[in-house]
């Protein structure tokens, strides 16, 4: 390569191929800052994946953040589009009650005979909306001591996921100018499998939801599964009152089994190496209330049940059986909650300061690594591109002056 010299002060005038190769050395630099720039921003992004059976309420969770933290559902019209789908829970709700009442056959009251027989008629009406006949007759039945009983033991008759809170709401959903509310929203049922996700910011928390639901096509596990990687915590929520149900496949096991087995799969696949753990249980009270007729050791023969506090030794047992299925020791934090009981804003307080931690802890190691990245690099010979792409070339043309 020649290099043309200046015969005024004798230095040497880089030619156009050299200017073409610093400009391409300078866009290449460029993309690379801009690189480095991005993956600064990911590793500062609380990336957050929620796993688990839909029925566990990681769609309430997802749901709840979005509302209270993103974007929620301000306008009365967006609202009202959802207002046949909270008639339909309803229903369900009605058929589930009149249908766990004939299958046990249990006695009731003649004024509870009057008003099952109200909500046969309301199931055969088929009308749009709830009358208020129905609405006192699910309130009177639901209430009642017989009902009680039945609907605790109960793990054969298919009630809406969150049927306390829709008898709770009955009296309102069933006005002529009724608008469903966020809280009646965030509890609809969504079926369909796939991935959704959304952004929002929590305070000093950028944060980034995955939410896994039901059944992923492989084409989408090879488009999205590697974004899922070095998330800050993998969330998997359980329903544990459902401990006395039998698993769909295996009818001798408890469907916690089921649980347990998901679980094991989720925190000990090798992109999750680096995350935290937040485990959700679901429906204490439930589960807690449930013990006194389903003693958990006819479920789990292992089960040793301490008989001074049988509360805490089965807390300490089902979790013990969730920790044994972590093989990479990552970090878990647990939380039992009811999360139909609230807004759950003490559940998401406690979570919040978890997260805060948790990448309070990963931006110090994130600099102690970076640290000793720049002291080994200080012990090399500094470089620049720049020079890097002339020096070769100006030292072969002085030296070619030279021997002219």
């Amino acid at each position: 390569m020649k290099i043309a010299r200046n015969d005024f002060d004798g230095t040497i005038t880089p030619s156009d191929e050299e200017y073409e190769h610093m400009a391409a050395i300078n866009r290449s630099e460029a993309i690379d800052r801009a690189l480095e720039r991005e993956a600064t921003n990911l590793r500062h992004e609380t990336k957050l994946v929620l796993v688990g059976n839909p029925q566990g309420g990681k769609e309430l969770i997802m749901h709840q953040l979005k509302v209270q933290f993103a974007e929620g559902y301000d306008k009365t019209e967006e609202r009202l589009k959802y207002r046949p789908a909270v008639y339909q829970v309803v229903r369900s709700l009605i058929s589930s009650i009149t249908n766990l009442l004939t299958e046990t056959g249990v006695t009731l009251s003649a004024e509870l005979t009057h008003d099952f027989a109200i909500l046969l008629h309301e199931l055969d009406a088929r009308e749009e909306g709830i009358s208020s006949d129905a609405v006192k007759a699910i309130t009177r039945i639901w209430s009642c001591p017989e009902f009680s009983k039945l609907y605790v033991r109960n793990f054969e008759i298919e009630f809406p996921q969150y049927a306390p809170y829709f008898v709770q709401e009955a009296p309102r959903i069933a006005e002529e100018d009724y608008v469903p509310s966020e809280a009646d929203i965030i509890r609809l049922t969504r079926s369909g499998g796939g991935i959704n996700e959304t952004r929002f910011n929590w305070d000093e928390l950028d944060i980034h939801l995955f939410n896994i639901k039901g059944y992923v096509p492989q084409h989408f596990k090879e488009r999205w599964y590697h974004q899922l990687e070095d998330a800050t915590a993998v969330i998997f929520t359980v329903d544990v009152s459902l401990y006395n149900k039998p698993s769909p496949e295996r009818p001798s096991e408890s469907i916690l089994v089921h649980e347990f087995e998901g679980f094991e799969q989720w925190v000990n696949r090798p992109g999750f190496a680096k995350s935290t753990i937040i485990l959700i249980l679901n429906n204490f009270t439930r589960f807690v209330s449930k013990m006194a007729y389903a003693p958990l050791e006819k479920l789990f023969p292992d089960y040793v049940r301490n008989e001074s506090d049988p509360e805490l030794s089965a807390r300490q047992y089902i979790l013990r059986r969730f920790k044994n299925m972590n093989h990479q020791c990552l970090s878990i934090y647990s939380f039992w909650v009811d999360l139909d009981s609230s807004d759950n804003q003490h559940l998401y307080g406690a979570l919040k300061k978890t997260l805060s931690q948790v990448q309070a802890r990963k931006a110090q190691e994130q600099a102690w690594c970076e640290g000793l990245s720049a002291a080994t690099e200080s012990d090399r010979p500094s470089t620049n591109g720049l020079s890097v792409a002339l020096s070769p070339t100006r030292s072969r043309s002085r030296s070619g002056g030279r021997k002219k």
